[in-house]
């Protein structure tokens, strides 16, 4: 009788399917929220309080000073390198973003067609993301490049010379600011190939998702090749392309070669945990607002199919 009663207050109720696959959604990113909570959040909010203390290594384990905004006030008004370095990574990023998402477009666009051997050019150029670090790419740009980006004195056994090249323009009458653009480029080649590799496979993705009525339609009114990629390829592609420069700012920004990346590292190996976590956390402000400038302006250019 009391069990009657009970199903009767609190009848069995059955899950609509959308109702059902929003239940398999929630219990699909659980773990994902879980981890966030735990390897994210709760150590950010620990991270901005650290900012506002200076912390010594005492007898009983680490021992905090409540010191205020000095962290940040001597970060952006006493520091002589963060700005430096923070201006430089955001000019650089405003160069190389670019560079890479054009490559990429232009690589995905050759690899989409059928050809002998396109499995194999595929792999070649996603097969760095599967061994990407910033200490192996600077240890082979300095061996096959010779670059002296990242060391004082190129190998003498290298493949080619950068500055060679600049050597070779100078002597040939090429303006001085025009060969040094140029060399700046070769250095950039090896990071550009090896920089691009999620890219290509995104965009290479989006073009093979593009319908292939579009481009029967196109031929059929008379469309070229130019006019086909600018008005069916380009639009088509473009929340993609969107997807892909956002993914490039971040992976410029958090590179193990990029200026602040490194400043933030030594300060935190000098045993500067406050400062250091106090550079961490502006810069990770810096990078959202200039995605969210990024994603505000590129993002109503981009078109949606509906």
């Amino acid at each position: 009788m009391q069990r009657t009663n009970l199903l009767k207050i609190f009848p069995k109720r059955k899950l609509t399917l959308r109702q059902k696959e929003a239940l398999y959604g929630r219990l699909f990113i659980l773990p994902w929220l879980i981890g966030l909570v735990i390897f994210f959040i709760i150590p950010f909010i620990n991270s901005i309080y650290y900012t506002f203390h200076k912390i010594r290594l005492g007898d009983n384990g680490l021992e905090f000073e409540f010191i205020g905004w000095e962290n940040y006030i001597y970060a952006f008004t006493k520091d002589p390198d963060y700005l430096k370095n923070l201006t430089s990574s955001i000019t650089n990023m405003l160069y190389e973003v670019p560079i890479v998402i054009i490559f990429s477009v232009f690589v995905a666009y050759l690899l989409k067609d059928d050809f002998k051997g396109r499995t194999f050019a595929r792999t070649i150029f996603f097969f760095p993301v599967i061994i990407a670090s910033g200490v192996v790419i600077t240890v082979l740009k300095e061996n096959v490049l010779g670059s002296n980006t990242s060391s004082m004195v190129a190998s003498s056994t290298t493949i080619f010379k950068a500055e060679n090249l600049r050597a070779v323009m100078i002597n040939a009458g090429v303006p001085r600011w025009f060969s040094m653009y140029i060399v700046d480029i070769v250095n950039k080649i090896f990071d550009l190939t090896w920089r691009s590799g999620v890219q290509i496979l995104l965009i290479l993705a989006a073009l093979h998702n593009i319908p292939k009525s579009f481009y029967e339609v196109a031929i059929i009114e008379g469309a070229t090749e130019w006019e086909k990629f600018w008005k069916i390829t380009f639009p088509m592609i473009s929340p993609t392309i969107l997807v892909a420069v956002i993914y490039s700012i971040i992976d410029y920004f958090t590179d193990y070669g990029n200026q602040v990346m490194r400043m933030v590292v030594n300060q935190a190996n000098n045993g500067k945990f406050e400062y250091s976590t106090t550079l961490a956390i502006t810069y990770f402000l810096v990078v959202m607002i200039i995605i969210l400038i990024v994603n505000r302006i590129i993002g109503k250019r981009v078109v949606y199919l509906t």
